[in-house]
């Protein structure tokens, strides 16, 4: 039975969002985090969210109905050139082909994954800026959001599984998806946090879909389109006992064809795509680009992959990128903005020296991030809170932030003066062999605050002590580094933000902005959560919690021929490969 009141006392009930912690090959803790240069498709998405119960949920009756996503029309004839083949560098071998139990990111965005469908998935495109979160049906035409918090989905009856035994060809139906969903939500299994937001899941026909939510969760709907939310076959499990070794046997643009260690996956253009016209490509190739030896940077190897021919396309990090930039070599390149990775910076308000949020202002005060973005970070990444949005029309703009919070050391040595005088802080760096970004950055913090008064000492720690002061001990003054990497907003706010959250690393007990918090988790109406989004940016800072100085972004760069390449790289998404051509 659906009805309203049922609805609410589930969500009056308080059923916590809890996103289980996730890492590569389903091996690492929560604690163990990757550095913002691997913000694309290397990069597990660790989710770990333990939220608190809002406290203030609208009326179930009167959730608004997002507008249906309508039917996919056919793709332009102008839209690129069918054939060819791109090599890729990727970032280590498949460990196996069971694409729900593991969040490596090579198998699920940059490999086998590549063959299978979603029910949702990331819009695409250069028209849409990022980061971004916006949505659209992958093997749905619409849904709707009931007035008994439950989402409808209407799918496409023109998808076939690829013709591949023990499959062979057959319709997708709805049932499909409640077995692929039910099969993620095994306990223990890496990818089962996801899908923590949602009750039952019903076929209402073949081509009809049902999903209940357990609790109102504004973001629900972006565990569908993750990109581990995968549709599998239950054909391919029941024979083969599950999909480790098995055939990969998917709906998506993309037919697999094998994974060698070293050499990488090889993957063709499936014929018969439910989207006419893609994928564009003949041929699509990943190979692993491993460091070779104890090297400065990660990104060596892949320059000279590329530089050599080897691949058609890699990531750089901004070292490598300068390097390329200045080379006068002629390649095509994009930029790729990713919130909820990237470097924080960040106050323990517990401590003696940071207790008076007047000091932790100044030292906003006496920064101008920025320019370390610039020059430093060679406009690799942005400056922001670090939270995951919808859209950039979430985020607070650059004029406010700066003229309300940073960049005015005269202002900051006015107060440091008023209330302690010259100050000693102690600044907890996370160091790792990722070049000389991570020392510049280190550098210009240091010059900046001493220059207003502040006499700072550097604690350098690797990434396993990192962890363990920073996140766990809450061992520190000011912490700069890597935090744990969050995929959705509420995962974010919930788990560093709100004073009961896992990694609450500034120890505040903010009861106003953790109403906050609460209150925009189950809001619906995304005008109205970007709004109450924009009011927590602004408390945060206010207060000076923390932020991201260097938000992520992936550099791509290309062979010129390549056309058509917008990768949004967030939620591990990858449809955007099948709109890849060659100008050739």
């Amino acid at each position: 039975m659906n009805t309203p009141g049922k609805a609410r006392l589930i969500i009056i009930a308080g059923l916590a969002i809890l996103i289980m912690a996730c890492a590569s090959d389903g091996s690492s803790s929560g604690s163990q985090v990757s550095s913002p240069e691997q913000s694309g498709p290397e990069q597990p998405t660790l989710m770990a969210t333990l939220a608190p119960t809002p406290t203030t949920i609208p009326s179930a009756t009167k959730v608004p109905t997002p507008t249906p996503t309508p039917v996919p029309v056919p793709l332009a004839k102008n839209l690129g050139e069918q054939g060819g083949s791109l090599t890729v560098a990727g970032f280590a071998d498949v460990p196996h082909r069971d694409v729900h139990q593991t969040v490596q990111e090579t198998l699920a965005s940059l490999g086998p994954g590549l063959a299978y469908s979603r029910l949702l998935r990331l819009q695409p495109g250069p028209g849409n800026e990022q980061p971004n979160l916006l949505l659209e049906c992958d093997l749905c035409l619409s849904w709707e959001l009931t007035s008994d918090l439950a989402f409808e989905f209407q799918l496409r009856e023109d998808v076939r599984w690829q013709n591949i035994a023990p499959v062979n060809g057959r319709a997708l139906v709805a049932d499909d998806l409640v077995y692929s969903y039910n099969r993620m939500r095994t306990p223990g299994w890496a990818s089962s946090g996801l899908l923590a937001s949602f009750g039952e899941i019903e076929a209402l026909g073949p081509h009809s879909l049902r999903i209940e939510l357990a609790v109102a969760d504004a973001d629900a709907l972006l565990s569908l389109a993750d990109g581990h939310s995968k549709i599998v076959a239950r054909e391919v499990v029941d024979q083969f006992g599950d999909l480790r070794e098995s055939p990969v046997v998917g709906t998506g643009p993309w037919i697999w064809v094998e994974s060698e260690a070293s050499a990488g996956t090889f993957l063709h253009r499936n014929p018969n795509y439910f989207e006419d016209g893609l994928p564009l490509l003949d041929e699509l190739a990943i190979r692993p680009i491993k460091p070779i030896g104890n090297t400065d940077s990660p990104g060596l190897e892949r320059l000279a992959a590329f530089q050599s021919g080897i691949v058609d396309m890699a990531i750089l990090p901004p070292s490598e990128w300068r390097q390329l930039r200045d080379s006068g070599t002629e390649v095509g390149s994009v930029l790729s903005r990713q919130s909820g990775t990237g470097v924080a910076l960040s106050f323990n308000v517990q401590s003696q020296q940071l207790a008076d949020v007047a000091v932790r202002r100044a030292i906003w005060r006496a920064i101008d991030p920025w320019n370390y973005v610039d020059t430093v970070w060679s406009g690799q990444g942005f400056v922001s809170l670090g939270i995951p949005v919808r859209s950039p029309t979430s985020l607070l703009s650059r004029e406010e932030m700066r003229g309300l919070y940073f960049a005015d050391p005269g202002m900051a040595r006015d107060a440091l003066a008023e209330v302690a005088g010259n100050l000693d802080i102690e600044i907890s760096v996370r160091t790792e062999s990722f070049g000389d970004v991570y020392v510049g950055l280190e550098q210009r913090l240091t010059d900046d605050l001493k220059q207003v008064g502040f006499n700072p000492t550097i604690r350098r720690l690797d990434p396993a002590q990192f962890s363990d002061v920073v996140l766990n001990q809450r061992d520190y003054q000011i912490a700069l580094g890597v935090l744990p990497p969050t995929s959705t907003t509420n995962s974010f706010l919930t788990a560093l933000l709100h004073s009961q959250g896992r990694w609450n690393i500034s120890g505040h007990q903010d009861r106003e902005l953790d109403a906050m918090i609460e209150m925009q988790a189950s809001e619906f109406d995304p005008i109205k959560r970007e709004e109450l989004l924009k009011e927590i940016q602004r408390r945060v800072l206010d207060q000076a919690y923390l932020f991201s100085p260097v938000t992520g972004a992936s550099r791509w760069v290309f062979d010129p021929q390549v056309r058509g390449f917008y990768p949004n790289t967030a939620l591990s998404e990858y449809h955007y490969w099948s709109r890849v051509w060659l100008d050739r």
